[in-house]
């Protein structure tokens, strides 16, 4: 299994930044590692809510089936990832001050094809780990943008 723990603070409460992760569809607005959200289950929050996506890391690219599997608004959302890298994702949000949150973002994946697989996630892992990292950044524009509307 391969862990990557991404923390950060962003300019928004916890209410926000719950809207922005689980719009499901718009997901890849700040996660630009993927593309073609689709919910497939007729609900679309808590326990059970069932997506796809496309991700693509290092030119690899494969159809990401998750099932949301902890659902606890505005502090804690968990997915469990039932495509080609399975595991488990988590975000956990903390309100920081009055109107800031501390995201705390963990996957658990474990690689397809045995030890190849996981030598070959390893190799990967810093850039994910880049690449989460700069996630997060966009989302933090984003609930820039989303808080002040809010206040609008």
């Amino acid at each position: 299994m391969i862990t990557i723990d991404t923390t950060g603070v962003l300019p928004a409460p916890p209410e926000v930044v719950w809207k922005l992760i689980t719009d499901w569809e718009h997901q890849g607005d700040w996660m630009l590692e993927a593309k073609d959200f689709k919910v497939l289950t007729e609900h679309r929050e808590g326990v059970g809510v069932e997506a796809e996506a496309t991700v693509s890391i290092g030119g690899i690219s494969t159809r990401d089936r998750v099932r949301v599997s902890g659902w606890d608004p505005p502090q804690r959302l968990e997915i469990k990832h039932d495509g080609w890298v399975s595991g488990r994702g988590e975000f956990k949000l903390t309100l920081v001050g009055k109107d800031r949150t501390h995201v705390f973002w963990r996957e658990e994946l474990n690689p397809p094809l045995g030890v190849l697989g996981t030598a070959g996630m390893s190799v990967f892992r810093p850039m994910m780990s880049r690449l989460f990292k700069r996630d997060l950044r966009i989302l933090e524009s984003l609930c820039r943008v989303a808080h002040a509307a809010e206040w609008s």
